[in-house]
């Protein structure tokens, strides 16, 4: 690439929004670099920070760059080839790949890890199922940068184990009077049918928890029996079988349980809650085959072992003695993680209504078995939360997630791994333990570069897990990056996306482990030192002041996104986040891929609803909705005669001007006027076609729609109208949206450029 080519831009006025759903980078790798023309590697599945990789450590640290890796191994819907056999390399055991070279007439192949030569297996080129010679260029492993392996039993520990899940219900007066158990049971009675269940050997128990323990004994062809345990000092299964059951064989008896669970506990007062001797059951029950324990919580653990003592937040929000509560009470639950970690047991915490919960401590769990945290505060029966719950959960329920998993990343000599982040226990320096992997979960690594490199780096993760259908697996993901001895080259490739996921996850990790100011500074100033290393290194003004801000075309947004995780409630400052919101959080920002963590959680989509594009909203005539222009992130936006729709996959915003015509208002909604509050949009067509005057009801449908796909699902978002002149904090709650606005938390974008630029020309990084 020649110097022309390295775009520099001046920062000021809009962010260029649409450039977040630009491509990476492209990588110039060398012609022969692949050994046969194959796929690369997408970036859905791992992306490095920089596609044009500094060749030594010297000119890494002088750009102030961070090297790492975004892996996502699992996507949701994804079509990854199988290859028909195993081929490593004998010495760092590298998995065969596009990137090898052949030599000694095909008889040989060097490892593009380590430079070693091995030998090619004889069965290498021949099909044993057909018994014919086949084509060595056809080969998956050959053609693919993804690929997947089945597992021979020498990669296993024991058989493939069942799916088996056993789930955890509050049944407390807390819980009770919220409506839980019957919806949560409803919820889990709904998603029977999809849970993996192909070979019929997937097994489910139910145990109610209050300050006793609710077992369900379910014979095949009996009534099902409520067996309670009151000691739960030292907790005995009541029943020696029949309480972790095969979900096909007692299905009839699963349905009556579930059918009857909220009636069973509706009028409950009993207080406490034995979170600790229940999951000392659930162990009992999984111990020998590993699964998922779900807890469904609205009241605090308070009874027996793994207790947590009551914790004020109101005066510390928003003061350094915040940080502490972030952080677990004790080791108890850590502990208990690391155990079910080598059970191969996962944990999901699902945590309902407004109670103190600890969720630091008990969201701990989920954190160190790769399993998920999800938080509805707003939960109660037959309100949107319940029914945004029921979505959410039955969607996490239903996924096709990998069990029995460690992941592991391998590198070219003279790179090394040196800490990860996300939802894993780690086993060893570079083995990550998961007990549970779920589509579009995501594990960042960083990297460093202990030696000069070769012209061109390989990356390959291998994932060992076993499907829901019970087969072994080995999926390997393996990229390729240039390297270069020119600091432009490294600024101009560098992947901003890739960058800012994983400053967010950096930040994060740092804010649980030590203060939360100390994880703000520390993001601030990362994104301070890259743009004053380029303003050294790469541009005309490297010394003295400068009026303006510069930065790469490739990093133009990283200020903007810097602003966004600062301003996300993960990293939020002030004292109106509440700790288990921030908890909830950040488990969302250490787990979630760069292309739905940035946009739209930390960087929301505005949309103009009242003047849409004839096309805008309708199938494209690929299957795609047409989307309409992204608008800034600032209320100057938002015009008193329109309607905006602002989406951030945690919530979606309907803001109404104070003059708007009520007829677009009976377009969008179907009634001339809408109230301030928890809105639930209606679908006003017909089975999918317009009705005259509600064509607008039916393209919102549809882009909203939309929307939920680009987050594969995985969210239903509770719907807000924001009358101009409405209701304070639903103003509030979208003013937390418009990230380019001030707000008492932060700067306005504009104000942070200049904030930089001014410590930048003080050379205050």
């Amino acid at each position: 690439m020649g110097m022309a080519e390295f775009q520099t831009v001046v920062l000021n006025g809009r962010p260029d929004l649409a450039a977040l759903d630009e491509a990476p980078p492209a990588m110039r790798l060398a012609p022969g670099t692949m050994c046969v023309a194959a796929s690369e590697c997408a970036p859905r599945f791992q992306r490095s920070t920089l596609n044009a990789v500094p060749r030594t450590d010297k000119l890494l640290k002088k750009t102030r760059l961070p090297l790492g890796l975004l892996v996502t191994p699992v996507c949701a819907d994804d079509d990854v080839a199988v290859a028909p056999d195993i081929v490593r390399c004998r010495r760092c055991r590298t998995y065969i790949n596009p990137f090898v070279a052949f030599t000694d007439g095909g008889r040989r192949w060097r490892c593009n890890m380590c430079g070693l030569s091995n030998d090619v297996p004889l069965t290498f080129d021949y099909d044993s199922a057909t018994q014919t010679q086949k084509d060595r260029w056809a080969r998956a492993d050959l053609r693919n940068a993804v690929v997947e392996f089945v597992a021979p039993l020498e990669y296993m520990v024991r058989p493939p184990m069942p799916p088996a899940y056993v789930f955890l219900i509050d049944v407390s007066y807390a819980s009770a009077q919220l409506g839980a158990p019957g919806v949560v049971a409803q919820t889990i009675r709904d998603t029977l049918d999809q849970l993996p269940d192909a070979d019929g050997r997937t097994r489910v128990a139910i145990i109610g928890v209050d300050a006793q323990l609710h077992f369900f004994q379910m014979r095949t062809g009996a009534e099902p029996q409520q067996l309670v345990v009151g000691d739960v000092d030292d907790v005995v299964l009541p029943a020696p079988s029949d309480l972790l059951v095969n979900l096909s064989d007692a299905r009839s008896s699963l349905d009556i349980v579930l059918e009857r669970f909220g009636a069973m506990f509706s009028n409950n007062h009993g207080v406490g809650n034995a979170l600790g001797p229940a999951i000392r059951a659930a162990q009992q029950m999984l111990g020998g085959i590993g699964g998922r324990i779900v807890a469904i919580m609205a009241s605090p653990p308070t009874t027996g072992e793994g207790l947590v003592e009551p914790r004020a937040e109101g005066r510390d929000l928003g003061t350094p003695r915040e940080s502490e509560l972030l952080r677990a009470q004790g080791t108890w639950y850590k502990n208990v993680a690391a155990d079910c970690s080598r059970a191969q047991i996962a944990f999901d915490t699902v945590f309902v209504g407004q109670q103190a919960m600890d969720v630091a401590t008990v969201g701990g769990l989920a954190r160190y078995t790769g399993g998920t945290l999800l938080h509805y505060p707003a939960f109660m029966a037959g309100r949107p939360e319940a029914v945004r719950f029921s979505s959410e959960f039955g969607q996490h329920l239903a996924g096709a997630a990998g069990l029995e998993a460690v992941l592991r990343v391998r590198a070219s000599k003279g790179l090394r791994m040196s800490a990860y982040y996300g939802h894993f226990f780690l086993r060893s320096l570079d083995l990550l333990a998961l007990p549970s992997v779920d589509p579009g979960r995501c594990y960042a690594v960083d990297l460093e570069i202990d030696e000069t490199l070769p012209p061109v780096v390989y990356f390959q993760t291998a994932l060992l897990h076993t499907t829901a259908l019970g087969e072994r697996r080995i999926r390997v993901v393996t990229q390729a990056v240039p390297t270069t001895d020119n600091a432009h080259s490294v600024f101009h490739h560098a992947d901003q996306s890739a960058i800012a996921a994983l400053l967010a996850k950096k930040a994060v990790d740092r804010a649980l482990s030590a203060r939360l100011e100390d994880a703000r500074e520390a993001l601030q100033h990362k994104t301070l030192e890259i743009l004053g290393a380029f303003k050294t290194l790469c541009t005309q003004a490297s010394s003295g002041a400068a009026t303006q801000l510069q930065a790469p075309r490739a990093l133009r947004l990283l200020p903007l996104l810097t602003l966004a995780t600062l301003k996300h409630p993960a990293l939020r400052g002030g004292n109106n986040v509440r700790v288990a919101d921030r908890i909830a959080a950040m488990s969302l920002v250490l787990t979630l891929p760069p292309e739905t963590l940035l946009q739209p959680l930390l960087v929301p989509r505005v949309y103009a609803l009242h003047e849409l594009e004839p096309n805008v909203g309708l199938d494209d005539g690929s299957g795609s909705v047409v989307m309409p222009q992204l608008l800034p992130l600032s209320a100057e936006v938002l015009a008193p005669r329109g309607v905006f729709l602002v989406y951030s996959g945690a919530d979606a915003i309907l803001w109404v001007g104070r003059d708007v015509d009520p007829s677009m208002i009976t377009s969008l909604v179907g009634e001339p006027h809408v109230q301030s509050g928890v809105f639930t949009f209606p679908d006003l067509s017909d089975n999918g076609s317009p009705r005259p005057g509600f064509e607008l009801n039916m393209r919102t449908n549809n882009l909203l729609r939309a929307l939920s796909s680009l987050c594969h699902g995985m969210w239903a978002p509770p719907m807000f109208v924001c009358r101009e002149d409405g209701d304070q904090q639903v103003r509030l709650l979208l003013a937390q949206r418009l990230v380019e606005d001030m707000d008492t938390a932060a700067p306005s974008y504009s104000q942070f450029l200049n904030q930089m630029r001014d410590k930048i020309n003080r050379g205050s990084f």
